[in-house]
């Protein structure tokens, strides 16, 4: 009504009223007082609902607004969360160890669920994180109840698979808790498909309780009397929360009144109607677009105008005493209210155009005064805001501009002193490993620090307890004696504020800002330091990444211009072993037919070497094998030759020995250099079998002087032997050990001129004992102590021949047994080789096995079991083991064996028939089937069995044999140049069970 007259009014007045708000306000207080008298009363009453109605729609609009903007702000926060979430290295991590179900996959389930419960704790309003797959499995949950549990494959799986993008479910019941509730989902990306970059590995699901996040919207109603409250629809009117006048609506009732329509057509405004109730209402709704909702504010009118009626009748009082009065002073009120409005007015519009130094003159302290210094306040405080948003973002450009670590540190702590007004600053960054800050950048310009530090102990001082605490550190009361004294040119200044600000990223603190003020640092921007130490921690973190990668690239380059020059050398010895294969062709002559043989081994050792020049980064491999083909017919070369020296096939004259000596001596020489780049190849592949025992060094030792005594004779040298049996034990392979010995007694024999001495000896020291072989030779000098170590390496002043690899070997079978080798010498007063290995003590082991190297030991020793004995003799065949394998049967038998040789190489076939002919009756197979059938009808006492042969393998034959009852008792002797696998292994025995 009060509008109305108002509007019927107004066109009524003259031109330069209607223009004045002074003026208006005259004429309205004057017409008012003329008819007083007789509508003073209806006038009050709707004046007054009118003032109550805006009030109304103010409060409600701004408890509109203010949910709304919670609301969007809430949400914003929730998405980023989750992006962030999403793209966490970490996290993708673990869940692809979930999935792909590896050795790590426990611990990481177990990392990422602690995680997701520090965050169900830090934010308070998560109900539950879990990961699902595709298919609707959930992998991995807060609620270990649910893991490995199906959910529906609904929009909250399908829809962020299908957009790549997060997805809100809005309000729905959940089918865990059977509570209304939120769900944001976001798919996580499969890393490690190079080809599908839009490839998923599931969904990341984040559930709220809606009663958690509504409930302090919900505690609103307190300011809306007993018939007002807050309501949240969904797009299609359903309520999400409880209506006050319907129980158990959440979810389950939709509303039918006018505000619920417009706001689910994405309207805001204000509403004058009835209610979902029937009762008269004023109702605010907004619109949130980012989870299609609906809020509602409504209250009832009858509620509303109570206090009005109620206000009615002392403003009929009022208006009586007041109204004489207020002609009086009226016009003098409004010209002194309005000017500084007027001003007031001007200043806000300036500010709003971003001039924050525009302030009104405040005189009086009245509502008007009170009014202009909030607003003098709230443009001071945009000043402030902005110039530390500027300040902030020029750090910010400042530590993202370079990658360089110096170079950031030190332009970021400029800017930060310039942009904040700090006159002296610094950066320490954390050496946690020695528990120290290392100052890496100083800002003091005109100046200088008097007790300037390098270097800080962490938790010492106020930069060490920012490290330690991870808290900005203030210091207000600095003390004259302080060590933050600068000396200036016109004297020495104490400042005033000290700041120690440290540098975060993540889970660690990478340093600290050390910053000092000659004035009083405003709270406000010791607030945006906290996130300038979290911005610097990000940038340093990049810049140290980028740097780190730098250095691994210039090590990778190092790495790979090494590996060239070892192919290098790899081919040089190559092309030493292809010189001797054609020294022993020369030297084989005599023997046919292993001429053609040895011929076709050689052109295979060509083939070998020219594939080491095409795949050097194969090297390892290559060896192996070559030296496996090579060991058996060299061993047939060797077996062979020292079968006609014995005279086993017929006499031979002198000149014949004497070249069967030089075909054996050289074949044994090439057996040693196979020997030496097999052990080589086998340590470099982790294949090395060690059977790691309690020994006694100077048994193995005793045996070892007997292989070279005849060496030390010819050079007349003399022999100090000062290892004693019996007095110490040492944990070691003995076979291996006894290699160690001949490497270092034969250098010792090699390099030590005639008439020279070796001595030998060991002392204890701890729980290790030391064994030194000193010789009085040629010696090493300094500079090549670590070289001779290295593989195909020998000291420059060596005149002697060799491949290089023996005292590489011995280091690294002593690096396997747990021990080490050091050497002393000079050029001219010889070497000392000193072996340190563990002491065996009982009750505490004396080897721990390396991970890295599989020390499981087959060896001739049977492995007895059911029906089949099976035990296992290693190529080359030595003819001193063939002859006991036959004499041990003969002696606990008193009869010869039936010995069958399966093998598809002639050369061993013929080698064990010439051997044990005399011991046995021999019988050959050149495959598996034809010793299968040979042995079904001969029913060996002994079958000496090759692995790997064309058609029927070992295995086979074994097999075969083990499904007839004769074979019990049966002993198979597997014979073979290659080291057996595990699973081969396994398999000898399986056929045992």
């Amino acid at each position: 009504m009060l509008k109305r007259f108002k509007s019927i009014l107004t066109p009524l007045m003259p031109s330069f009223i209607r223009d004045s708000l002074r003026l208006k306000l005259l004429a309205l207080v004057m017409l008012s007082l003329i008819i007083l008298g007789f509508g003073s009363l209806s006038i009050i009453y709707y004046y007054e609902l009118k003032i109550n109605n805006e009030r109304i729609d103010n409060n409600f609009s701004l408890i509109a607004d203010i949910l709304e903007n919670d609301t969007n702000r809430w949400i914003t926060e929730r998405v980023n969360n989750i992006k962030m979430m999403s793209v966490n290295p970490q996290v993708n991590c673990a869940i692809q160890d979930i999935i792909s179900e590896s050795e790590n996959s426990a611990a990481a389930e177990i990392k990422l669920v602690n995680y997701w419960n520090q965050m169900l704790q830090q934010y308070g309003i998560y109900d539950e994180i879990y990961f699902v797959t595709g298919q609707g499995k959930i992998l991995v949950s807060t609620d270990w109840q649910r893991k490995e549990a199906f959910r529906p494959r609904d929009e909250i799986i399908t829809k962020p698979l299908e957009s790549g993008e997060i997805y809100i479910e809005n309000a729905y019941l959940s089918y865990k808790t059977q509570k209304p509730s939120i769900a944001f989902s976001v798919p996580i990306k499969d890393t490690n498909n190079s080809i599908d970059n839009e490839a998923y590995l599931g969904v990341l699901v984040f559930r709220l309780d809606i009663d958690a996040v509504l409930k302090p919207m919900l505690e609103s109603r307190m300011n809306l009397g007993r018939t007002g409250e807050v309501m949240l629809i969904k797009q299609d009117r359903t309520t999400i929360t409880e209506l006050r006048n319907q129980p158990g609506s959440a979810l389950n009732y939709k509303i039918d009144s006018e505000p619920a329509k417009r706001v689910s057509e994405g309207e805001s405004g204000i509403w004058y109607g009835k209610g979902y109730n029937g009762s008269d209402i004023i109702a605010v709704y907004r619109y949130i677009p980012k989870v299609q909702w609906g809020i509602i504010i409504r209250q009832e009118s009858a509620e509303i105008l109570a206090s009005l009626q109620k206000s009615m009748y002392y403003s009929m009082a009022l208006i009586s005493i007041t109204g004489i009065m207020i002609l009086a002073i009226l016009y003098f009120l409004i010209n002194r209210s309005l000017k500084p409005m007027a001003i007031m007015a001007d200043v806000a519009a300036d500010v709003a155009q971003g001039d924050f130094n525009k302030r009104i003159n405040v005189e009086n302290k009245d509502e008007i005064g009170q009014l202009g210094s909030v607003l003098n306040k709230m443009a001071s405080d945009l000043g402030q805001r902005f110039k530390l948003r500027s300040s902030r973002h020029q750090v910010l450009h400042t530590l993202v501009s370079t990658l360089d670590t110096k170079a950031l540190l030190n332009n970021g702590l400029q800017t930060l002193c310039q942009c904040f007004q700090f006159k002296v600053g610094a950066i320490y960054l954390a050496n946690h490993q020695e528990g120290t800050l290392l100052l890496k950048a100083l800002y003091c310009p005109g100046s200088n620090l008097i007790n300037q530090r390098e270097k800080i102990n962490i938790g010492e001082g106020l930069e060490g307890l920012a490290v330690t605490s991870r808290e900005l550190q203030v210091l207000t009361d600095v003390p004259a004696d302080t060590i933050y004294t600068v000396d200036w040119s016109g004297g020495t200044l104490i400042p005033r504020v000290i700041i120690q600000v440290p540098i975060i990223y993540g889970q660690e603190v990478l340093g600290v800002i050390s910053l000092a003020s000659l004035e009083n640092v405003p709270s406000e921007i010791i607030e945006e330091l906290g996130v300038i130490g979290t911005l610097t921690g990000i940038a340093l973190n990049h810049a140290l990444s980028y740097q780190k990668a730098c250095e691994l690239s210039n090590r990778l380059q190092e790495m790979n211009e090494q590996l060239a020059q070892q192919n290098e050398e790899l081919n040089a010895q190559g092309e030493e072993l292809q010189a001797q294969t054609e020294e022993l062709r020369a030297q084989t002559e005599e023997l046919q037919a292993q001429s053609e043989e040895m011929q076709a081994i050689t052109e295979e050792l060509q083939v070998k070497n020219d594939e080491i020049q095409e795949q050097g980064i194969r090297k390892t491999k290559f060896f192996a094998a070559l030296s496996h083909e090579l060991r058996a017919p060299l061993n047939a070369v060797i077996g062979f030759s020292d079968v006609l020296m014995d005279k086993v096939v017929g006499n031979i004259n002198a000149s014949q020995e004497k070249y069967l000596k030089e075909i054996n001596k050289s074949g044994e020489h090439m057996l040693g250099l196979i020997n030496d780049l097999l052990d080589f190849s086998k340590i470099e592949t982790g294949q090395l079998s060690l059977n790691i025992k309690e020994v006694d060094p100077a048994l193995a030792l005793k045996e070892t002087l007997t292989m070279v005594s005849s060496d030390i004779i010819k050079k007349e040298l003399i022999l100090n032997n000062h290892l004693d049996e019996d007095k110490y034990y040492i944990a070691a392979d003995h076979d291996r050990l006894k290699q160690i010995y001949l490497n270092l007694l034969t250098n010792s024999v090699k390099f030590t001129p005639t008439g020279g001495t070796i001595t030998i000896g060991a002392r204890p020291s701890n729980d290790q004992l030391q064994i030194f072989i000193s010789d009085t030779g040629v010696g090493i000098a300094p500079e090549f102590h670590e070289d001779i170590f290295e593989e195909f390496k020998q000291a420059p002043n060596t005149a002697q021949g060799g491949t290089g690899l023996g005292l590489a070997i011995t280091k690294k079978l002593l690096l396997l047994m747990g021990g080490t080798i050091e050497v002393e010498s000079q050029i001219g007063k010889g070497a000392t080789f000193t072996l340190t290995l563990p002491l065996s003590e009982e009750g505490r082991p004396f080897y721990q096995k390396s991970q890295k190297w599989d020390t499981m030991v087959l060896s001739q020793d049977s492995i007895i079991a059911g029906e089949i004995s099976v035990s296992y003799l290693p190529k080359p065949l030595n003819k001193d083991s063939l002859i006991e394998l036959a004499e041990g049967f003969t002696r606990i038998n008193k009869y010869k064996p039936t010995i069958l040789v399966v093998d598809d190489e002639f050369s061993v076939r013929g080698f064990a028939v010439t051997v044990l002919k005399s011991k046995a009756q021999v019988l050959t197979a050149e495959d598996g089937y034809q010793g299968i059938d040979l042995a079904l009808k001969y029913k060996p006492d002994i079958i000496i069995l090759d692995i790997t042969m064309p058609g029927a393998d070992g295995f086979k034959v074994t097999e075969e044999l083990r499904r007839h009852s004769w074979s019990k008792g049966l002993s198979i002797v597997i014979s073979t140049s290659r080291n057996l696998t595990k699973e081969e292994k396994l398999r000898l025995k399986h056929f045992d069970e």
